[in-house]
């Protein structure tokens, strides 16, 4: 845990999704997806809400927030955020793992767009999975983020071939995992799923899956071309994009992958 709390502290989570539009398209197919099911969502909660780039989207739309992040840092920098743009959220450090003092029940929507990429071991999800459908309405509405072991193991090929062994490869595959110390810290704390894993890890959980989105479609791949664009050409390449990333042939090929579920009973 304090590996990953290290890997958060000072990390600007804004700039990330706004510096190159491969990583603006995630955030922007994020909110495209979301957007229709917080028109009528009063309560909303993010579980790993970093500097509050998603929060702070959803206040601005009436939304009232409740947000939790791991790192103190991070909660500090949404805090002033918050502050700056006038909006009154309800902000907890704290490990999406346990939410005790978000009330059965209590939300709308939840949302939880980084933590299950950082949680390795199985009981550690279905904890995570649980406080979501404890927190939620009859109906709630789950969000769920994952990174594609698939595209992780096409990025090792195509940046770090060093990382391109039995060992590591076999790793991925069977346990989601990379604790090759040659790794990015980011990849050594971190726990990658393919689409169907997370299907199923969602479904087990009493949730009816709604929509299964490849984020990022195979942009990653083609990211030196994407990020030069033009903003009109950027404008056309987002549309062609939503329209078709509900695509099943693409999860696997995607960076990121969006789940959003219903909660069951």
């Amino acid at each position: 845990m304090e590996e990953l709390i290290a890997q958060y502290t000072g990390a600007n989570e804004d700039s990330r999704l706004t510096r190159q539009y491969i990583a603006q398209l995630e955030y922007d197919t994020t909110m495209h997806k979301l957007r229709p099911y917080l028109q009528n969502a009063e309560h909303v909660c993010e579980l790993g809400a970093a500097t509050g780039r998603y929060s702070l989207a959803f206040a601005k739309m009436g939304c009232h927030v409740t947000a939790v992040e791991l790192a103190l840092d991070q909660v500090n920098i949404l805090k002033q955020k918050a502050a700056q743009q006038g909006f009154e959220l309800t902000i907890h450090e704290g490990n999406a793992c346990s939410v005790p003092y978000i009330s059965d029940e209590s939300q709308h929507v939840c949302v939880i767009l980084g933590p299950l990429y950082h949680l390795k071991t199985l009981a550690e999800r279905q904890q995570a999975l649980s406080e979501a459908y404890r927190m939620l309405k009859p109906n709630g509405l789950l969000a769920v983020a994952y990174i594609s072991s698939f595209f992780v193991a096409g990025m090792f090929a195509q940046q770090c071939p060093k990382l391109i062994t039995p060992d590591v490869l076999l790793q991925l595959r069977q346990s989601g995992t990379v604790s090759d110390p040659r790794a990015d810290d980011f990849f050594k704390v971190g726990y990658f799923a393919t689409p169907s894993e997370i299907e199923h890890l969602i479904s087990e959980a009493g949730f009816s899956v709604n929509e299964h989105i490849a984020t990022d479609g195979f942009g990653r791949y083609i990211a030196k071309g994407v990020n030069h664009f033009s903003p009109e050409q950027y404008r056309a390449w987002r549309d062609h994009h939503f329209a078709t990333c509900n695509e099943p042939t693409l999860l696997g090929s995607s960076n990121h992958g969006l789940v959003i579920a219903r909660k069951v009973g």
